[in-house]
């Protein structure tokens, strides 16, 4: 947010120094001041001319008599008409006698008689014409000036931040470059030179400017543009509408309509925005007009187009990351005979180059991201922005930021960094004719596929190409989810601290505590394993954690018997068969040394930590999953790691206008590596996280985790949510070899639609629009919203969200656990969220802490909608601080019940008690030359012509792990049901017609039992 200055008591005419700050505040505050100080500071006294009507006129403004000095105001202007300093002069007069319009446009003729040379006079007749309402004449005054001098760089600056506020970066960018070359930058200029993502301008000001001139709607793009990173995308059509009504022609607000179609998915409506746009000036010049027109081809499965826009908007504009993201994703889908028409030598270097560009361009964002949350005064973070810009190949941004970094002081908070170094190896690059944007080692930046079909104009009915689902008949019944918890027996309350009452909660205690389902005895009906925190890490002086066993629905805590009681800093818990003996094993996750349980069989574990992590490494762990990563038959292990070292844990933030001590953000601290550890089938374990390629090009801080076959392609895939980075998605490089690729930019996962890494945390993944491949949903933090992303076929994904509806429920909350559940086994899928905020509010206009559950249901429109549940009664009806939630049928009826954690409240178990009439069936799959968890296995059914997919998977999201069951929601049809299993090394199983509301149990290669 831009911050006003409020210390300012008069008007800014006087100052020499402009930003965008400064503008903001000229243009809220001007017209309340124009009376007292600013035009009656206009021109000079003119003394000593002798020239009648002046004289005269001058004596009159002497004695005070306005009116009388007006009486001569046109003799002076036929006698004066090119002395700039007269013309002025008659303007201040016209003001006194309130007529605000002729003074204006006599300030704008006095700048012109000095052939705008003369800043003042061009700054004072913008200022007028901001007064008026008539800003848009004062930008193109600007622009004019600048033209004619091209060395005025204040008036230059100027008319940089003008066009920055009113969207119009295209026409911006280049000046700030200039300025910047010129040396004439600041932070707020660097900051905003490049910036195409969210817009942090306060819009009160522009408002004003309507209510100043209410037939001039244009200054509304601002509240637009903010409406719009919101994801309120029917409130920025309705504002973009009302601006385009009376302004049909300006250019940034058809451009944002253009993007709010798209992402609307109103495709319908974009033929008759491409009539309006194609016969404007200038929409071909714009990155923002061939990104719609590319989403409009992908979404048509016209890929040769889609790919012709994005690389034409990438020719405009070279630093949007989503445009390359986007770009890269549509090469990479493209058939094989249609990359041998890409006019490269290469095609796949022109994909992998797109989408290196991509993760530069975000490293960039974020990287300046950590520079604003920093302060805006951090050395370290402004080096950090300068090396990044510098391996884009912008060493002019570079040096300006280095610079900037220079002349902050060292911070003993902050680790020791060499900034003259950093800016004299970017200095060593920069000539006079240096470019701003050098392409050498940049092979992106000279691909050429202009000889690629540019998107034709399509009709009205034009249809998607993208495979849809049958139509829901009927909406989802609200589910009755009960908290029987206590009635059950269940009582654990696994928390971080005791004190999560009260505001300053530390960054290392917000996360929450996990657990997961595990039928560790064998005997069909599932227990649980809960952890504890409370200690300090990495420390183990937590509370003890614990295993339930489930006696025929009732849980009875057996931690101390199966010597399960691990007493770290407990976070996410993976469940799996590490040892291939039938019986699942644990492997607890926490601030600290993890822990290896194996199951011995018998009702009791072992500790098997030194066998299965030899080096005894101490990291914040977070969630974790156990699968055969390499296909032999072997379950591996994945472990994610969040913030590195123990600065977490010694270090606060303080917020110094409140004066308290608050949690810092995750970017505040280094990002830890993730590490995958190989089964090498006797016990112990290797890390193979550089062997075999478990390395992203930019760290990420890893929360949730899901391995499956996620793009039913050989090979269990890997994808991980990050907190505040771009999330990864790991698969096998190649058929045979345990060598990892990630690509989740090229995949549209690593980021929402726009490019915007978020706090992402939970995962759910199901075959949500029921098209028979996996769609994924990701919850983030307030401000965000949880990110929908559909699958378009073959392993690439789209962000879906707005279109599904499912973006302005969860803006305003912090979500963590979510899952996929058919609550009533109407074939429909329900998404569940736990939310809850990380940080005790300090005052009313912060966010609560506790936040209610969330349930969205799917409507007869194809759309998700949220259930009621503030008048549900119990659990569903209240506020919690949720965590983790995972799935487990704790009653055996065939519903799918969930396991809550919480902050301030014991673990909650709801169960289902949704009454329907609907029927299921239910697999339980055990593998033979595959692991015995058979993680990726693929379940097809059919029943009654309509055909279901579902998969095994582990991690299943945030510090948990779910019930290992494949269940289908049938609705009403009891018909017998066929089905077909694709075991994770790729053969087949089919299986005959089976009955419903059955658990079956299918063993590889043998019949189903019940």
């Amino acid at each position: 947010m831009i911050r006003l200055f409020a210390e300012m008591t008069r008007c800014p005419a006087t100052k020499s120094h402009v930003s965008i700050s400064i503008v903001l505040f000229m243009i809220a505050t001007f017209s309340g001041c124009a009376g007292e100080t600013s035009l009656s500071d206009f021109g000079d006294k003119s003394e000593g001319v002798d020239v009648s009507p002046l004289s005269a006129m001058q004596a009159a403004i002497n004695s005070g008599n306005w009116r009388a000095a007006d009486e001569y105001s046109d003799a002076v202007l036929i006698a004066h008409s090119h002395d700039p300093k007269v013309i002025a002069q008659v303007a201040r007069v016209a003001h006194e006698n309130q007529r605000p319009e002729a003074a204006v446009g006599l300030l704008v003729d006095a700048a012109h008689a000095g052939s705008l040379a003369d800043e003042r006079a061009v700054y004072q007749a913008v200022m007028g014409l901001i007064s008026i309402g008539r800003i848009f004449e004062g930008i193109d005054l600007l622009s004019e000036a600048v033209t004619q001098h091209p060395d005025q760089d204040e008036t230059r600056r100027w008319l940089f931040d003008f066009l920055v506020i009113f969207e119009r970066h295209t026409e911006a960018i280049p000046h700030g470059r200039t300025l910047v070359r010129n040396r004439k930058f600041d932070v707020e200029l660097l900051m905003e030179v490049s910036n195409t993502e969210k817009r942090d301008l306060e819009n009160d000001s522009l408002d004003q400017m309507v209510e100043r001139n209410p037939s001039d709607k244009r200054p509304l793009i601002g509240k637009a543009k903010n409406l719009f990173d919101q994801g309120k995308m029917t409130e920025t059509e309705s504002v973009l509408l009302e601006i385009l009504e009376a302004s049909p022609k300006f250019l940034p607000a058809q451009l944002l309509l253009g993007r709010t179609l798209a992402d609307l998915g109103r495709y319908e409506d974009l033929p008759a925005w491409f009539e309006a746009t194609s016969v404007m000036n200038g929409c071909e010049t714009e990155w923002t007009y061939w990104a719609v027109l590319g989403d409009w081809a992908r979404h048509e499965g016209e890929l040769l187009e889609a790919a012709r826009a994005y690389w034409e908007a990438t020719q405009r504009n070279a630093d949007v990351g989503l445009v390359w993201a986007k770009l890269a994703s549509t090469l990479r889908q493209l058939p094989e005979f249609a990359l041998k028409k890409l006019p490269v030598e290469d095609a796949v270097q022109a994909i992998e180059a797109a989408q290196q560009r991509a993760n530069q361009l975000s490293q960039a964002t974020q990287a300046k991201k950590r520079f604003d949350r920093a302060g805006r005064d951090s050395r370290v973070e402004a080096a950090n922005v300068a090396t990044t810009l510098s391996r884009l190949g912008r060493p002019w941004e570079a040096e300006a930021w280095a610079a900037i970094a220079m002349g902050f002081p060292v911070s003993p908070d902050e680790p020791d960094v060499d900034v003259e170094a950093v800016r004299q190896e970017i200095v060593k690059s920069l000539r006079r004719d240096t470019p701003w944007q050098v392409t050498k080692q940049h092979p992106e930046l000279i691909c050429d596929l202009g000889h690629l079909p540019k998107p034709k104009r399509r009709s009205d009915d034009s249809q998607s190409r993208v495979a849809s689902a049958p139509p829901i008949a009927v909406a989802s019944i609200a589910p009755t989810l009960v908290n029987e918890a206590a009635e059950r027996g269940l009582q654990f309350f696994g928390r971080t601290r005791d004190d999560l009452d009260q505001p300053g909660i530390p960054i290392y205690a917000e996360l929450g505590c996990g657990g997961g389902a595990i039928d560790f005895d064998l005997d069909g009906w599932c227990d649980l394993y809960l952890s504890a925190a409370g200690g300090t890490p990495p420390h183990r002086d937590s509370a003890p954690n614990a295993m339930w066993r489930n006696q025929d629905g009732r849980f009875v805590d057996v931690g101390i018997q199966t010597r399960t009681n691990d007493t770290g800093f407990g976070q996410g818990v993976a469940v799996g068969d590490l040892n291939e003996d039938g019986f699942p094993d644990l492997l607890v996750l926490n601030y600290g040394e993890n822990t290896v349980y194996i199951n011995n069989g018998d009702g009791t574990f072992s500790d098997a930590t030194a066998k299965v992590f030899p080096d005894r490494l101490s990291r914040w762990s977070s969630s974790g999953a156990i699968a055969d990563i390499d296909g032999d038959g072997l379950s591996d292990v994945v472990v994610l790691n969040y913030c590195a070292g123990l600065d977490p844990v010694t270090d606060s933030c303080v917020d110094e206008e409140k004066g308290i001590h608050k949690s810092c953000a995750p970017i505040y601290f280094a990002a830890e590596a993730d590490s995958l550890f190989h089964n090498r089938g006797d016990g112990t374990f290797v890390d193979v996280t550089q062997d075999w390629g478990f390395e992203p090009t930019m760290l990420g801080r890893g929360l949730g985790v899901v391995v499956s076959s996620l793009d039913r392609q050989p090979g269990l895939d890997i994808f991980v949510a990050n907190d505040m980075s771009n999330n990864h998605y790991y698969s096998h490089a190649s058929a045979g070899l345990p060598r990892l690729m990630e690509s989740a930019i090229s995949r549209g996962l690593a980021t929402d639609d726009r490019s915007n890494p978020q706090a992402s945390m939970g995962i759910a993944t199901a075959d949500m629009d029921r098209d028979g491949d996996l769609d994924i949903y990701i919850t983030n933090f307030e401000d965000e919203y949880n990110t929908f992303h559909q699958q378009n076929g073959n392993g690439f994904w789209l962000d879906r969200t707005l279109q599904q509806n499912l973006s302005e429920a969860a803006f305003p909350m912090v979500g963590f656990g979510t899952e996929a559940v058919d609550f009533d086994n109407d074939g429909l899928l329900e998404l569940v969220v736990a939310n809850g905020h990380v940080d005790f509010p300090v005052s009313e206009s912060e966010s609560e802490y506790l936040q209610p559950m969330q349930v969205y249901y799917q409507t007869t429109g194809e759309r998700f909608a949220l259930f009621r549940t503030h008048d549900a009664g119990g659990y569903l009806s209240g506020k919690h601080s949720g965590r983790a939630l995972w799935t487990v049928d704790a009653d055996r009826n065939g519903k799918t019940d969930l396991v809550v954690t919480h902050q301030t409240e014991p673990v909650a178990l709801l169960i289902n008690q949704t009454q329907t009439d609907h029927h299921q069936i239910t697999f339980r799959l055990i593998g033979r030359s595959v692991a015995r968890d058979a993680i990726g296995a693929i379940v097809e059914i059919e029943q009654d012509g309509h055909q279901r997919i579902g998969v095994v998977s582990a991690g299943d999201g945030y510090l948990c792990s779910n019930e290992r069951l494949v269940r289908f929601g049938l609705g009403k049809n009891k018909m017998p049901v066929t089905a077909k299993i694709t075991w994770p090394d790729g053969s087949e199983q089919a299986i005959d017609t089976i009955k419903v509301d059955r658990e079956w149990t299918v063993v590889q290669g043998q019949g189903p039992f019940f």
